[in-house]
């Protein structure tokens, strides 16, 4: 038995929405542990996380939005001045929101944990 348009559409939806908070964290997380810039990034997710299949046309805009709410700081590298890379580090607002979404993420994990695997 098929899926219908109308289930197809809903999972869609809520898998858009999952996705959108889930590479917030996943970002943060990683630019927390060393500085990237914004391919390599979506390089070091897309090896770790199958379900976020990153795009680089989503990871800019994110990044540019975490650091215009100062979670990331951003420093240009010219090394190869034909092709300056821009690295994204957590600042220390961004440690104590990763911190804070962390504990959201796992608290949620297992109170969904419980909801799907109840027994009556």
């Amino acid at each position: 038995m098929s899926m219908s348009k109308k289930t197809q559409d809903e999972l869609d939806r809520w898998s858009k929405e999952v996705k959108r908070g889930a590479v917030t964290l996943a970002i943060l997380a990683l630019l927390s542990k060393r500085r990237a810039y914004g391919y390599e990034a979506v390089k070091l997710l897309d090896e770790k996380m199958s379900f976020l299949a990153l795009e680089q046309g989503t990871v800019y805009p994110l990044l540019r939005r975490l650091e215009q709410r100062e979670l990331l700081k951003s420093e240009w590298d010219y090394e190869d001045p034909t092709k300056p890379k821009k690295y994204y580090a957590v600042t220390d607002q961004g440690l104590m929101a990763l911190g804070a979404m962390t504990e959201a993420w796992i608290n949620l994990s297992g109170e969904m944990q419980a909801v799907l695997t109840e027994v009556e």
